[in-house]
Protein backbone atom coordinates (compact mmCIF):
# COMPACT_ATOMS: atom_id res chain seq x y z
CA UNK A 1 0.00 0.00 0.00
CA UNK A 2 1.34 3.44 -0.90
CA UNK A 3 2.01 6.17 1.61
CA UNK A 4 -1.08 7.97 2.82
CA UNK A 5 -1.36 11.69 2.24
CA UNK A 6 -1.54 13.84 5.34
CA UNK A 7 -2.35 17.38 6.37
CA UNK A 8 0.56 18.75 4.35
CA UNK A 9 -1.47 18.02 1.22
CA UNK A 10 -4.32 20.17 2.48
CA UNK A 11 -7.04 17.71 1.40
CA UNK A 12 -7.77 20.01 -1.56
CA UNK A 13 -9.75 22.37 0.67
CA UNK A 14 -10.57 25.72 -0.89
CA UNK A 15 -11.85 27.47 2.23
CA UNK A 16 -10.12 27.61 5.64
CA UNK A 17 -13.36 27.56 7.64
CA UNK A 18 -14.33 30.07 10.31
CA UNK A 19 -12.02 30.37 13.29
CA UNK A 20 -13.47 31.05 16.74
CA UNK A 21 -11.01 32.37 19.31
CA UNK A 22 -10.78 34.89 22.13
CA UNK A 23 -7.05 35.39 21.70
CA UNK A 24 -6.00 32.47 23.89
CA UNK A 25 -4.10 29.41 22.73
CA UNK A 26 -7.09 27.27 21.79
CA UNK A 27 -9.15 27.87 18.65
CA UNK A 28 -12.30 26.24 17.35
CA UNK A 29 -12.96 25.70 13.65
CA UNK A 30 -15.94 24.55 11.67
CA UNK A 31 -16.67 22.54 8.55
CA UNK A 32 -19.89 22.53 6.55
CA UNK A 33 -20.41 20.33 3.52
CA UNK A 34 -23.09 19.12 1.13
CA UNK A 35 -23.41 16.08 -1.13
CA UNK A 36 -26.18 14.84 -3.43
CA UNK A 37 -27.99 11.81 -2.06
CA UNK A 38 -28.50 8.87 -4.39
CA UNK A 39 -32.11 8.46 -5.58
CA UNK A 40 -32.22 5.12 -3.76
CA UNK A 41 -30.34 6.31 -0.66
CA UNK A 42 -31.10 4.09 2.32
CA UNK A 43 -31.59 6.58 5.14
CA UNK A 44 -32.68 3.78 7.48
CA UNK A 45 -29.26 2.16 7.04
CA UNK A 46 -27.72 5.62 7.38
CA UNK A 47 -29.29 6.25 10.78
CA UNK A 48 -28.61 2.71 12.03
CA UNK A 49 -24.90 3.37 11.63
CA UNK A 50 -25.10 6.36 13.99
CA UNK A 51 -27.36 5.05 16.74
CA UNK A 52 -25.81 3.56 19.91
CA UNK A 53 -24.52 0.08 19.08
CA UNK A 54 -24.73 0.66 15.33
CA UNK A 55 -21.06 1.31 14.62
CA UNK A 56 -19.76 -1.16 12.06
CA UNK A 57 -16.09 -1.20 13.03
CA UNK A 58 -15.55 -1.95 15.87
CA UNK A 59 -18.91 -3.74 15.88
CA UNK A 60 -21.44 -2.62 18.42
CA UNK A 61 -19.76 0.63 19.35
CA UNK A 62 -21.38 4.00 18.66
CA UNK A 63 -20.65 7.24 16.91
CA UNK A 64 -20.54 9.21 20.16
CA UNK A 65 -18.14 6.80 21.91
CA UNK A 66 -15.69 6.61 19.00
CA UNK A 67 -15.86 10.36 18.40
CA UNK A 68 -15.09 11.02 22.06
CA UNK A 69 -11.92 8.97 21.71
CA UNK A 70 -10.69 11.32 18.99
CA UNK A 71 -10.75 14.16 21.53
CA UNK A 72 -11.38 16.67 18.75
CA UNK A 73 -15.00 17.09 17.71
CA UNK A 74 -17.17 19.44 19.78
CA UNK A 75 -20.41 18.98 17.84
CA UNK A 76 -21.65 17.42 14.60
CA UNK A 77 -24.97 17.15 12.84
CA UNK A 78 -26.46 15.77 9.63
CA UNK A 79 -29.67 16.72 7.83
CA UNK A 80 -31.19 16.46 4.35
CA UNK A 81 -32.90 19.14 2.28
CA UNK A 82 -33.60 20.15 -1.29
CA UNK A 83 -31.31 22.71 -2.89
CA UNK A 84 -30.91 24.41 -6.26
CA UNK A 85 -27.49 22.77 -6.63
CA UNK A 86 -28.64 19.16 -6.97
CA UNK A 87 -31.64 17.20 -8.17
CA UNK A 88 -33.40 15.32 -5.40
CA UNK A 89 -32.20 15.58 -1.83
CA UNK A 90 -28.90 16.88 -0.49
CA UNK A 91 -27.07 15.63 2.60
CA UNK A 92 -25.61 18.38 4.80
CA UNK A 93 -22.97 17.87 7.48
CA UNK A 94 -21.88 20.51 10.00
CA UNK A 95 -19.11 20.09 12.54
CA UNK A 96 -17.11 22.16 15.05
CA UNK A 97 -13.78 20.97 16.41
CA UNK A 98 -10.55 21.90 18.15
CA UNK A 99 -7.43 22.31 16.05
CA UNK A 100 -6.82 22.92 12.37
CA UNK A 101 -9.08 21.96 9.49
CA UNK A 102 -6.35 19.75 8.02
CA UNK A 103 -5.81 17.93 11.32
CA UNK A 104 -9.55 17.38 11.55
CA UNK A 105 -9.60 15.51 8.26
CA UNK A 106 -6.48 13.56 9.17
CA UNK A 107 -8.26 12.32 12.30
CA UNK A 108 -11.52 11.76 10.42
CA UNK A 109 -9.78 8.94 8.56
CA UNK A 110 -9.64 7.07 11.89
CA UNK A 111 -13.39 6.51 11.70
CA UNK A 112 -12.60 3.77 9.18
CA UNK A 113 -13.84 3.09 5.65
CA UNK A 114 -16.81 0.95 6.68
CA UNK A 115 -18.25 3.57 9.03
CA UNK A 116 -17.69 6.43 6.59
CA UNK A 117 -19.31 4.53 3.72
CA UNK A 118 -22.34 3.72 5.86
CA UNK A 119 -23.08 7.45 5.77
CA UNK A 120 -21.42 9.06 2.75
CA UNK A 121 -21.74 5.90 0.67
CA UNK A 122 -25.38 6.98 0.26
CA UNK A 123 -24.20 9.97 -1.79
CA UNK A 124 -23.52 10.32 -5.51
CA UNK A 125 -19.84 10.12 -6.43
CA UNK A 126 -18.58 8.67 -3.16
CA UNK A 127 -15.75 6.23 -3.97
CA UNK A 128 -16.46 2.60 -3.15
CA UNK A 129 -15.08 -0.85 -3.84
CA UNK A 130 -12.52 -3.16 -2.23
CA UNK A 131 -9.53 -0.97 -3.11
CA UNK A 132 -11.02 2.24 -1.72
CA UNK A 133 -9.46 3.52 1.50
CA UNK A 134 -10.81 5.66 4.32
CA UNK A 135 -8.52 8.41 3.01
CA UNK A 136 -10.32 8.26 -0.37
CA UNK A 137 -13.71 8.65 1.30
CA UNK A 138 -12.54 11.53 3.50
CA UNK A 139 -11.11 13.23 0.41
CA UNK A 140 -14.59 12.99 -1.13
CA UNK A 141 -16.11 14.48 2.03
CA UNK A 142 -13.63 17.37 1.94
CA UNK A 143 -14.56 18.20 -1.65
CA UNK A 144 -18.16 18.82 -0.56
CA UNK A 145 -17.18 21.84 1.52
CA UNK A 146 -19.32 24.99 1.38
CA UNK A 147 -18.78 28.33 3.13
CA UNK A 148 -20.32 29.17 6.50
CA UNK A 149 -21.63 32.70 7.05
CA UNK A 150 -21.59 32.76 10.85
CA UNK A 151 -20.81 30.43 13.74
CA UNK A 152 -20.96 30.46 17.55
CA UNK A 153 -19.11 28.53 20.24
CA UNK A 154 -19.66 28.97 23.96
CA UNK A 155 -16.01 28.69 25.03
CA UNK A 156 -13.52 28.56 22.14
CA UNK A 157 -10.59 29.39 24.44
CA UNK A 158 -11.15 26.15 26.37
CA UNK A 159 -10.12 22.93 24.66
CA UNK A 160 -11.95 19.64 25.04
CA UNK A 161 -9.05 18.35 27.14
CA UNK A 162 -9.31 21.35 29.47
CA UNK A 163 -13.05 20.78 29.83
CA UNK A 164 -12.41 17.15 30.79
CA UNK A 165 -9.70 18.13 33.28
CA UNK A 166 -11.83 20.84 34.89
CA UNK A 167 -14.71 18.40 35.28
CA UNK A 168 -12.40 15.76 36.71
CA UNK A 169 -10.90 18.18 39.25
CA UNK A 170 -14.33 19.50 40.22
CA UNK A 171 -15.67 16.01 40.95
CA UNK A 172 -12.56 15.02 42.91
CA UNK A 173 -12.66 18.26 44.91
CA UNK A 174 -16.34 17.81 45.68
CA UNK A 175 -15.68 14.27 46.89
CA UNK A 176 -12.81 15.55 49.09
CA UNK A 177 -14.94 18.34 50.58
CA UNK A 178 -17.70 15.91 51.48
CA UNK A 179 -15.22 13.53 53.08
CA UNK A 180 -13.80 16.34 55.24
CA UNK A 181 -17.28 17.53 56.21
CA UNK A 182 -18.24 14.02 57.30
CA UNK A 183 -15.02 13.23 59.22
CA UNK A 184 -12.11 15.57 59.96
CA UNK A 185 -9.88 12.92 61.51
CA UNK A 186 -6.67 11.96 59.71
CA UNK A 187 -6.81 15.27 57.86
CA UNK A 188 -3.25 15.09 56.57
CA UNK A 189 -3.84 11.65 55.06
CA UNK A 190 -7.00 12.86 53.39
CA UNK A 191 -5.21 15.89 51.90
CA UNK A 192 -2.38 13.75 50.58
CA UNK A 193 -4.85 11.29 49.07
CA UNK A 194 -6.71 14.20 47.46
CA UNK A 195 -3.55 15.49 45.75
CA UNK A 196 -2.75 11.99 44.55
CA UNK A 197 -6.19 11.80 42.98
CA UNK A 198 -5.73 15.18 41.27
CA UNK A 199 -2.48 13.95 39.71
CA UNK A 200 -4.17 10.96 38.06
CA UNK A 201 -5.22 11.30 34.38
CA UNK A 202 -8.75 12.48 33.76
CA UNK A 203 -11.43 10.35 32.14
CA UNK A 204 -13.29 11.77 29.12
CA UNK A 205 -16.67 13.22 29.97
CA UNK A 206 -19.36 10.95 28.46
CA UNK A 207 -20.62 12.35 25.17
CA UNK A 208 -24.03 11.87 23.63
CA UNK A 209 -25.56 11.54 20.19
CA UNK A 210 -29.23 11.74 19.33
CA UNK A 211 -30.52 10.08 16.16
CA UNK A 212 -34.15 10.37 15.08
CA UNK A 213 -34.53 7.03 13.35
CA UNK A 214 -38.15 7.77 12.50
CA UNK A 215 -37.14 10.68 10.30
CA UNK A 216 -35.49 8.26 7.87
CA UNK A 217 -38.93 6.82 7.12
CA UNK A 218 -40.86 10.10 7.12
CA UNK A 219 -41.53 12.70 4.48
CA UNK A 220 -38.99 15.50 4.65
CA UNK A 221 -40.50 18.99 4.70
CA UNK A 222 -40.86 20.40 1.20
CA UNK A 223 -43.23 23.25 2.07
CA UNK A 224 -40.85 25.43 4.08
CA UNK A 225 -40.84 28.13 1.41
CA UNK A 226 -44.63 28.36 1.50
CA UNK A 227 -44.71 28.49 5.30
CA UNK A 228 -42.08 31.22 5.41
CA UNK A 229 -43.13 33.38 2.47
CA UNK A 230 -46.90 32.82 2.58
CA UNK A 231 -47.71 32.07 6.22
CA UNK A 232 -51.44 32.85 5.92
CA UNK A 233 -51.88 30.46 3.01
CA UNK A 234 -49.82 27.68 4.62
CA UNK A 235 -51.70 27.91 7.92
CA UNK A 236 -55.00 27.73 6.11
CA UNK A 237 -53.87 24.54 4.40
Amino acid sequence: MGAQKTAADGWGLRYPGLVMSTGDKNTVKEFTGMWRLKPDADLVKFTKALVPGGWINPPGSSFSVMTTKLGLIRTARWFVARTQDFDGYTLFFISQFDGSLEKYFDDFVLNGKENLLAVWGQCVGCPSGPDVTAHDVVGYIARGQIKTLACYDVAPSVSIGQIYKATDWYNKTLKFQRAIAADQSNLEDKVNAFFEELAKPYEPVPSAAIVDTGVARQWQYEDVRERVENPTKSHAA
